[in-house]
């Protein structure tokens, strides 16, 4: 059955950016009815009050000028006031821990200040594509209820070092005018080595601006860098940090977890869709399970279909010998030969010599 208060409260997200004063009455009043109603939406609905009085005085006030590159007029970054996920993300543990204590530092910042302590005020999010660093940057700009700036590399990087030098500073300049979550993203496009060969001189002065940068940000923000390389990285570069956080393909339990939530109730096929997805990332796997969800959903069938669907497409590419591991798995799953065989696209002879 539909649940209509949940899917209200979604709604209320996705049109936050396209907000007028009439929407806005409506969208007030719908949740005020929600809340009284439904304890469970209570904090997902405060977030979104919290969201809406904060764009509003925004729009009301007025926004700065954005910064742009003089050349292409371009804006150098873009500005999210009051940043709502529509979903809760999931990280490893490992990750998750150390972005509640940054959360908590923020709620109890005044008790950090009382005995000369600053929060964090810098992170260096290192990872693969795909396992979400930019989602904890929003994530964290969310619950602290603060603007998130990301830097536009595509606008700022210049052919002339120079030129990118000043888009670099009039980025930064900007954002640490008012509280708020600076997202460099990329980082390693723009804090490269400086002992890397054909390096001149510009280049090694803008490195040592950004270094300068970390260091003196203030506590009533935060600057959040990001990296797909950190080989790339100027050695000095993590030394700067207040915190870095290295964000790793999930383990089989996060996968196992995420597959849960993605299929509710669905228990058959979660081991061999767990061990199939091994060294991929959370952004990956819930690409892939929203593919087949919405052919089963066109086609009529159900989220059992759309998993057999998923192991199909999981299995491509794997040769013969992890195939038959597979198979195995998928018995005891209680598969029949001839499913097991369509899925594998291995032939029951072939499945029945090697059982």
């Amino acid at each position: 059955m539909p649940d209509i208060e949940k899917d209200f409260v979604h709604l209320a997200r996705m049109v936050l950016p396209f907000r007028t004063s009439d929407i806005d009455a409506l969208v007030q009043r719908g949740l005020g009815a929600i809340k009284k109603q439904r304890p469970d939406l209570e904090k997902a609905i405060d977030r979104l009050n919290s969201a809406l009085t904060k764009q509003t005085l925004v729009r009301d006030a007025g926004i700065r000028t954005m910064p742009v590159d003089l050349d292409s007029r371009l804006e150098l970054l873009r500005r999210d006031p009051a940043p709502v996920l529509p979903i809760d993300p999931l990280w490893p543990a490992v990750v998750q821990v150390v972005l509640d204590n940054v959360l908590l530092e923020r709620e109890k910042i005044e008790h950090l200040r009382a005995v000369g302590l600053s929060p964090t005020r810098s992170i260096l999010f290192v990872g693969p594509p795909g396992v979400g660093k930019t989602w904890a940057a929003k994530w964290l700009a969310e619950r602290t209820h603060m603007v998130l700036y990301t830097l536009d590399l595509a606008a700022v990087m210049s052919s002339f070092l120079g030129r990118t030098g000043n888009n670099v500073r009039a980025v930064l300049d900007h954002a640490r005018q008012e509280p708020s979550i600076l997202l460099l993203d990329e980082f390693d496009s723009i804090a490269k080595r400086r002992d890397e060969s054909g390096e001149i001189g510009e280049l090694k002065r803008l490195v040592t601006v950004l270094l300068q940068t970390v260091d003196d940000w203030p506590d009533d923000g935060i600057l959040i860098a990001a990296t797909n390389h950190p080989e790339l990285l100027d050695p000095a570069v993590w030394r700067r940090f207040d915190r870095v956080v290295v964000f790793p393909f999930p383990c089989k339990e996060d996968i196992k977890g995420l597959l849960q939530t993605l299929f509710p109730g669905e228990i058959q096929r979660l081991e061999t869709l767990t061990t199939l997805f091994e060294n991929r990332s959370f952004s990956d796997i819930t690409r892939a399970a929203n593919i087949v969800k919405r052919e089963a959903i066109l086609a009529g069938h159900d989220n059992m279909a759309a998993m057999d669907n998923l192991l199909f497409h999981a299995v491509e590419g794997h040769d013969t010998k992890k195939k038959l591991k597979l198979a195995a798995n998928l018995r005891k799953e209680g598969y029949s030969e001839r499913k097991i065989s369509e899925i594998l696209s291995i032939s029951r002879d072939t499945l029945r010599k090697h059982k």
